[in-house]
């Protein structure tokens, strides 16, 4: 009787997999991609079968481990998916299982038999689908979908990026596309940065393919997430909406990959493993599917297009919008040069002369404003007049923000909360003050200024409860609001038609981050918030506070000169090989002790320099930006060089994975994106 062993990977940071015995009575169970449940030390885990075989393999130990329990029938991975996450594995330098159980809601399966069926859902709970008019694509949309079409058609993989002034119809442009791909039975995957946009996104596709759309995203429970997943691995649903983990849904025939807004950072996974950036991820996975990846953007990122521009991805541009509306005025406005403001915060203005009376104006007309600050809260800092003594968070190196409406000082980082004090621990003092602006803060000032108004406030801290996203964005784009103002999840691919102004609190909040990347960031998000006026008939009108109006991420907004930007942009990182012109990879060392967590950081880094190459640079170590964190206190370094093979291999070669410590904590993420 021969012998049947399965390879299996364990949601583990541990890069091997691991040989187990499949019982007699379970071999017609188990498949390549079925979950199962296998003893491993002196527990029971879930883990995936990724290979096997009638030998057992030569590093194998004598007495091997038998498969406790098939969780499911039938293979929860298809083949390409597999290879997908294999890849991943390997890139990001993490276990095949983590990636494996990052895709898969595996705590819903152990309460699962492979008898039993998944639950049945409602295809979108929790959001309210709205039929969505549909017209004639334009010749402009009809012009960058022939190569789209073509490479479809001919089952080619094709990466291309959509450069798409915003209201030049690329999300119309999609749904041709997954019409196509649903013509010859093949599937799609649609990717979108937030979960606030995914509302809009599900009614236009539901509207178009039905129960042929489903819906994937991490708010989901892990009962409705497997539930969606054996739909799709099913085939009954076939085009797949979500944030960055939807591009390892179990997709089968993957015809097309859309990643909308690609610019966005939130499509890079920070914590915890696999590290993943779900931009790449779906390029790849377009590759080994022959299918066809559409990175679409106003604002593409340095990376994509710089590889549009060596011809690695194809360049597809749509510079006229759909509306007939006349093109958007965009004023900057000095806040330096201000007169004696109405209402004033730690020496500034809120709104300028000219912000306030364009408010005014479309009140006065009915028509609608959004305003858009990237910080929420109160106020984000409060400090005392005598001393300059400012509010921390015990637990991390940064200023406490203020919330009004619970009236508690409360960290972002960590999330803990405290009453302001009454007078300075320091001096005694009682001339505190509160800082700074926060959402909370512009909506009381709005409130007082324009007490006819209705304002809405869309930022995480009024979309925590389950399909507020939805509502909020129902009762504006119904005309139940006059002003909506929020952070950035306003400022991408929401359609008001009656918004004719939109106002910019601050231009300069992204600026004085650390960060090499702080000048696109802050020219993607001016620029998209910007595309949110004049998208109906009526003429729109920006207008950006800003006291940094010489920097190009601003003044480049401000002309709309995209080519104009990333033309300098490129130029200053080629100079200083930061990507696309390099990769880099950050390792970030956290410790309970300080003294400790910098002295085995220079230890780290010493080891590093002696296996890296002359191509290779390693700078550090230095304390993160965020130096303590929920406690911890946390030292980097980087590793820079043309290749990113020959950086990770320096990675592997140094053996820092296997570093281990009580009280310290080791993490490598390659292609860095938040370097706080």
């Amino acid at each position: 009787m021969s012998r049947a062993y399965a390879q299996v990977a364990l949601p583990l940071p541990i890069r091997q997999t691991f040989t187990y015995l499949v019982p007699e009575e379970l071999k017609d169970e188990v498949v390549v991609g079925s979950a199962l449940l296998v003893p491993f030390g002196r527990r029971t885990m879930t883990g995936y079968a990724v290979q096997l075989s009638s030998r057992k393999s030569a590093d194998a130990p004598d007495h091997l481990k038998e498969v406790t329990k098939v969780i499911d029938h039938g293979p929860l991975f298809p083949a390409d998916l597999l290879k997908v996450t294999r890849w991943m594995a390997d890139y990001y330098l993490c276990g095949w299982g983590e990636v494996l159980r990052a895709a898969m809601p595996h705590k819903a399966m152990r309460r699962r038999s492979p008898e039993s069926s998944p639950d049945e859902l409602p295809p979108f709970e929790g959001i309210e689908v709205e039929e969505v008019p549909r017209y004639e694509l334009t010749p402009q949309q009809r012009k960058v979908l022939v190569p789209l079409s073509r490479a479809l058609h001919e089952h080619r993989y094709l990466a291309a990026v959509l450069h798409g002034v915003t209201d030049s119809g690329k999300t119309a442009v999609y749904e041709s596309l997954v019409a196509q791909a649903l013509e010859q039975d093949r599937g799609a995957i649609v990717l979108v940065p937030e979960i606030s946009i995914t509302p809009q996104m599900i009614s236009i596709f539901y509207s178009r393919f039905g129960s042929k759309v489903t819906l994937f995203h991490s708010r989901l429970k892990a009962s409705e997430r497997y539930a969606r997943w054996r739909s799709v691995l099913a085939g009954d649903a076939m085009v797949v909406i979500g944030p960055r983990s939807a591009v390892l849904a179990p997709v089968a025939n993957l015809g097309v990959i859309v990643v909308d807004e690609e610019h966005e950072s939130s499509y890079k996974q920070s914590e915890p493993d696999p590290r993943y950036h779900a931009r790449d991820v779906a390029v790849f996975r377009a590759r080994e599917c022959d299918a066809v990846c559409v990175l679409g953007s106003a604002t593409p990122s340095a990376e994509s297009y710089n590889n549009a521009l060596e011809g690695k991805y194809l360049l597809l541009e749509m510079k006229d919008r759909i509306s007939s509306s006349p093109i958007t005025e965009i004023n900057l406005v000095d806040m330096s040069r201000e007169p004696k403001p109405w209402e004033r915060t730690g020496g500034g203005t809120i709104f300028s002369r000219i912000l306030e009376e364009a408010i005014e104006a479309r009140l006065e007309r009915g028509e609608q404003s959004l305003l858009f600050l990237n910080r929420r809260g109160f106020s984000p800092a409060l400090t005392c007049r005598n001393c300059g003594h400012a509010e921390e968070c015990t637990n991390c190196s940064v200023a406490m923000t203020y919330h009004r409406i619970e009236g508690h000082l409360r960290c972002h980082y960590c999330g803990s909360v405290r009453q302001p004090p009454l007078s300075c621990p320091d001096c005694g003092g009682e001339h505190l003050r509160y800082q700074g602006l926060g959402t909370q803060r512009v909506e009381t000032a709005l409130n007082e200024r324009f007490p006819e108004a209705c304002v809405l406030r869309m930022d995480s801290d009024s979309t925590r409860r389950r399909g507020s996203h939805g509502r909020l964005y129902r009762a504006f784009a119904s005309g139940d609001g006059d002003i909506l103002l929020g952070t950035q999840m306003v400022a991408k691919g929401f359609h008001f038609p009656r918004v004719t102004l939109v106002g910019v609190i601050s231009a300069d909040s992204e600026l004085h981050f650390p960060d090499f990347r702080a000048n696109e960031r802050t020219f993607q998000l001016l620029t998209q918030v910007a595309g949110r006026a004049g998208r109906g008939d009526q003429r729109g009108e920006v207008i950006i506070q800003t006291f940094s109006e010489e920097n190009p991420g601003i003044s480049f907004a401000a002309e709309g000169d995209f080519a104009g930007f990333m033309s300098e942009e490129l130029r200053s990182r080629r100079a200083l090989s930061y990507p696309p012109y390099g990769r880099m990879v950050r390792v970030l060392l956290r410790g309970r002790k300080e003294t400790d967590v910098l002295e085995k950081g220079r230890e780290i880094v010493l080891s590093l320099r002696r296996v890296a190459p002359a191509t290779v640079e390693v700078l550090g170590p230095a304390p993160a930006p965020l130096y303590r964190l929920n406690r911890w206190y946390r030292v980097h370094f980087f590793l820079r060089g043309r290749a990113s093979a020959t950086l990770r291999k320096c990675v592997e070669a140094s053996q820092i994975m296997e570093f281990k410590r009580p009280g310290m904590m080791i993490t490598v993420d390659i292609d860095a994106v938040d370097i706080l």
